[in-house]
């Protein structure tokens, strides 16, 4: 009715996974030692994505039952394809511990890089947990043995994309709590540095946080605000976009250097290379007009944008570059306010990386009147100092430089 289990038992090239974890805890090797009350781990290793792991600790044992939990795992950089869409390179410090009816993982991971593989989508399934159980929804059926959690997550600066269209820096401190079926996130993820292509302008990263506070379910709440230049004959405007809000819901607000109201600067954004000041008179006289330029650009990009996104693969891959856009428009004639004529014209954009802190952008009408180039090369010279060299449409040129000033 109550016994006791002395002794110990060897354990050569054990494996443990669960069902669903990208990976196994393998090459299990060591002794279990069998105790009055218990088993102890003291002398079991392992290993995780390739890192050494080691156990320890122990677990009770009340007759033929699981007792209190004590159970120990430290590992050390271990290559691991979570969360999804990510590949990390991480540590850990974890405590299993608590009733095996009611079980808490706790501890901490550092974590010491972490790249996205995929594009932007992908953090809807990775860091933002888009599929998260829903505020106020049933709660999740218990299982058997319940898992809760209560990690702290630090990442320094380790938390990156890096692709074609996207070059993001970014630091977390982050506290993952809830249950298994039902995980919650809370603290903040800062955006510190970053560029990024968008429909043929390249984006700088102003400032941007990630917040997690819901404590029903993973929410991110994104404050972020990024800027770019558009150049058009005569004039180099500087446009910010700001976003706040959750995913679901997230407000935009545009502007830019010298002024102009957010129709023409969301014309410019989608590549009307017209004189803003004429669009501005346009808008004053006719504001129907304006709404239906910026319906049509807007209607322009929705039905080509799954075309020239396949040729711009295809170009990526054929001859090398990072960015191969082409960026149409649906615009009526600019000299007659009450043209509802459709003039399909497009531009053609070309990216490439030259260094890590070089890039060189061309781009040139591939339609209409104008179909001068421009080129534009820009040139970290530090995280705080950067060079802009550009020829523009108008055939002159242009130096600037760019200093950032956190505080």
């Amino acid at each position: 009715r109550r016994p006791v289990v002395a002794g110990q038992a060897l354990v050569r090239n054990g494996r443990i996974r669960h069902i669903a974890l990208p990976h196994a805890l393998e090459d299990i090797d060591g002794r279990i030692v069998f105790e009055r009350g218990g088993v102890r781990f003291d002398e079991l290793t392992a290993s995780m994505g390739s890192g050494p792991v080691r156990l320890g600790g122990r677990a009770g044992i009340d007759g033929f039952a699981l007792g209190e939990l004590a159970v120990t795992a430290a590992g050390r950089d271990m290559q691991l394809r979570f969360p999804a869409g990510f590949r990390s390179n991480v540590d850990t410090d974890l405590v299993l511990s608590g009733p095996p009816g009611r079980p808490v993982l706790g501890g901490a991971v550092n974590v010491r890089d972490a790249v996205l593989l995929g594009g932007l989508d992908e953090l809807a399934t990775g860091l933002l947990g888009g599929d998260g159980a829903e505020a106020g929804g049933a709660p999740a059926a218990d299982t058997e043995a319940p898992l809760r959690f209560d990690v702290r997550i630090d990442a320094p600066s380790s938390l990156r994309i890096d692709n074609r269209l996207a070059r993001i820096v970014s630091s977390a401190e982050l506290t993952l709590q809830g249950t298994w079926e039902q995980p919650v996130l809370l603290g903040t993820v800062e955006l510190e540095r970053g560029t990024a292509f968008f429909e043929g302008n390249r984006y700088r990263l102003n400032h941007g946080t990630i917040g997690f506070a819901n404590l029903n379910r993973i929410e991110p709440f994104v404050d972020l605000e990024v800027e770019t230049d558009v150049r058009v004959p005569g004039q180099t405007y500087r446009v910010m976009v700001r976003a706040t809000g959750t995913p679901d819901g997230l407000v935009p607000a545009l502007s830019s250097d010298p002024p102009l109201p957010e129709v023409d600067v969301l014309s410019l954004l989608l590549g009307d290379t017209r004189d803003p000041r004429s669009a501005d008179l346009r808008a004053a006289r006719s504001p129907e007009l304006a709404q239906q330029q910026r319906f049509q650009a807007g209607a322009a990009r929705l039905l080509t944008s799954p075309l020239s996104s396949s040729v711009g693969r295809v170009v990526q891959d054929s001859f090398g570059v990072d960015t191969f856009q082409i960026t149409p428009s649906l615009g009526g004639d600019p000299s007659s306010l009450q043209s509802a004529e459709l003039n399909p014209t497009a531009r053609m954009l070309i990216g490439k990386r030259i260094s890590d802190r070089t890039h060189v952008t061309l781009s040139r009408a591939v339609s209409g009147a104008n179909r001068d180039l421009i080129v534009v090369l820009e040139h970290d010279q530090s995280d705080r100092l950067t060079w802009i060299l550009s020829q523009n449409e108008d055939r002159t040129y242009a130096l600037d430089f760019r200093v950032r000033h956190a505080f």
